[in-house]
């Protein structure tokens, strides 16, 4: 096959997208993008909630299709496209890997609309966002919270403390311990089957030696 023929068949294999179905196209996406956007406006559990980083997965799924009607369009261009995409480095760290499971959700739906399938688009798009919104909703089997216990000079009763904790937690453990002069200062982790009891801390609070307990959920890796 001659150079001409080749080009010849790049040039003729391609589809020529119109402006109405452009339109069509980058609609649907925005649709999937927001459907995307208020399933992670839903399920965020962050204190601080990023809305910059909600409206860039809905850009991201755009830009996937507009990359992939590129490509589609021309087989010549798409050539060009390979070689353009992989010299790109993004450097920035996911710290979360929930948000990087959007990011990744966001492209492969950007991928489904770009091919028109649309049936395969809002069907995936509308399961994963139901699992997701169930699964954040639904609470744990325990709840777990760090206690912070500040003391002074006299020391801490701790048979006292054990019995407080054996009778209002299912299970606990010592963190760390901190003890300098007339001053010291316990973190306990503890599991419970309900929300935490005020009874708990009032009564770890009238134990002799204490003169403080700070009470704080912990989630995972996120600690408020």
């Amino acid at each position: 096959m001659s150079k001409e023929e080749i080009l010849s068949y790049f040039y003729t294999n391609s589809t020529n997208y119109g402006i109405k179905r452009t339109f069509v196209i980058l609609l649907c996406g925005l649709l999937t993008g927001m459907i995307i956007y208020f399933t992670y406006y839903i399920t965020s559990e962050k204190i601080a909630y990023n809305r910059k980083f909600n409206w860039s997965l809905v850009i991201m799924l755009l830009v996937t299709i507009i990359v992939m009607l590129m490509i589609s369009s021309s087989i010549a261009m798409s050539l060009g496209m390979v070689g353009a995409l992989s010299i790109v480095r993004f450097r920035t760290a996911v710290k979360d890997s929930r948000d990087t499971m959007f990011i990744f959700w966001a492209m492969a739906e950007g991928l489904c609309v770009s091919s028109q399938n649309y049936r395969l688009t809002f069907t995936t798009v509308l399961f994963i966002a139901i699992v997701l919104i169930i699964s954040s909703k639904m609470p744990g089997i325990w709840n777990r919270y760090l206690l912070v216990i500040v003391g002074g000079e006299s020391a801490v009763d701790k048979n006292m403390l054990k019995e407080k904790l054996d009778a209002y937690s299912v299970s606990w453990r010592t963190r760390s311990v901190n003890k300098s002069c007339g001053h010291q200062e316990m973190i306990l982790e503890i599991k419970t089957r309900g929300e935490l009891n005020m009874d708990m801390l009032d009564g770890i609070s009238a134990i002799q030696g204490i003169q403080s307990v700070n009470c704080v959920v912990e989630n995972g890796e996120r600690v408020g």
